[in-house]
């Protein structure tokens, strides 16, 4: 098995994203050093288009096989896109392995410890995709009208008691276990017909898509540094 991490250089909404420094340490760095003490991986990869995230990558610890390429290099290049079409090229420089340890490059808090006990439900349980996971509560969402006003999502869950309502849970955006060959065939990393969560504790949540979620990262982890 081998880490990969995507990570392109242009990022619209936090510019600079995979590299912005998270308590004075380039964020993917971080994730990086979390990966190094596994030994269950052969290597860890970086795919980037970027030399600056190359560079910072490498200097951490990680493997640079050349820049990615372009069409998987914009916004529009999706999670199956790049299992597709980018993870045969470092397929091919560990010999042929097809298990993947996806990883996102701002899953900084995610601890060693966890990857491992991750990996342990993954060899036990075999699914077709082991996704990190959090804790949601759908049932009494809302959302916008035409007219301005809110109205529930699910109308008939709305009087229902909390316990009485079926777990539910999200995409963490953290990690994912899973065999290229067995995932490239599915639409999304969602649509796999044996999917198994794996639920991250919520002090090592940080899926990062704007600034506020910057901010919850930055709080995350100077909670766990003992800081806040």
């Amino acid at each position: 098995m081998f880490a990969y991490i995507p990570a392109r250089g242009g990022s619209k909404r936090i510019p600079r994203k995979n590299i912005r420094p998270l308590n004075g340490k380039p964020v993917i760095a971080r994730v990086i050093e979390n990966l190094r003490p596994l030994s269950f991986l052969s290597a860890i990869y970086v795919s980037t288009d970027d030399p600056e995230i190359a560079a910072v990558a490498q200097a951490s610890g990680a493997t640079y096989l050349g820049p990615r390429a372009p069409e998987l290099s914009n916004d529009k290049a999706g999670f199956m896109d790049l299992i597709r079409d980018d993870l045969p090229v470092f397929m091919k420089a560990t010999g042929g392995d097809e298990e993947v340890l996806f990883v996102l490059p701002t899953a900084a808090l995610v601890p060693s410890d966890i990857y491992r006990q991750a990996h342990d439900v993954w060899k036990k349980s075999r699914p077709e995709i082991l996704m990190s996971c959090e804790s949601c509560f759908p049932w009494w969402a809302m959302t916008q009208k035409p007219d301005g006003f809110w109205a529930p999502i699910f109308p008939e869950k709305v009087t229902t008691n909390s316990q009485d309502l079926p777990p539910s849970l999200i995409d963490a955006g953290l990690f994912y276990y899973f065999r290229q060959p067995v995932m490239k065939k599915f639409a999304t990393v969602k649509s796999a017909d044996r999917v198994m969560p794996f639920l991250v504790p919520d002090g090592y949540i940080g899926d990062v898509d704007n600034p506020e979620d910057w901010d919850q990262l930055e709080y995350r982890l100077a909670r766990l540094e003992g800081r806040a």
